[in-house]
């Protein structure tokens, strides 16, 4: 996958064109930070974020699994861990 694209702007520039600049749809974005009226910040992220973590771990543990236990142990409960998160976040509890 490739971290980059291109595109072509008009001058001045449309709405299309800003929001291709701004990823109005939110096509790139991980993650966002939202700053409260009372001045916390608060980070979200998308679940593909999640995702691609626990695809990784699963990774890790099926090369470790058979030769390592307490290492396969250890990312289980990082599986786990993310699982319960995932569930979460899409309310599914």
């Amino acid at each position: 996958m490739s971290d980059s694209f291109e595109f072509t702007l008009n001058s001045p520039l449309t709405q299309e064109d800003w929001n291709k600049i701004s990823d109005a749809e939110l096509e790139k974005t991980m993650s966002i930070t939202f700053q409260t009226p009372q001045g916390r910040q608060v980070k979200y992220i998308k679940c593909e974020v999640l995702d691609k973590i626990r695809a990784e771990i699963d990774e890790e543990y099926d090369r470790v699994h058979p030769y390592d236990i307490s290492c396969a142990e250890g990312l289980e409960m990082a599986l786990n861990i993310v699982d319960k998160y995932m569930a979460e976040g899409s309310g599914e509890e």
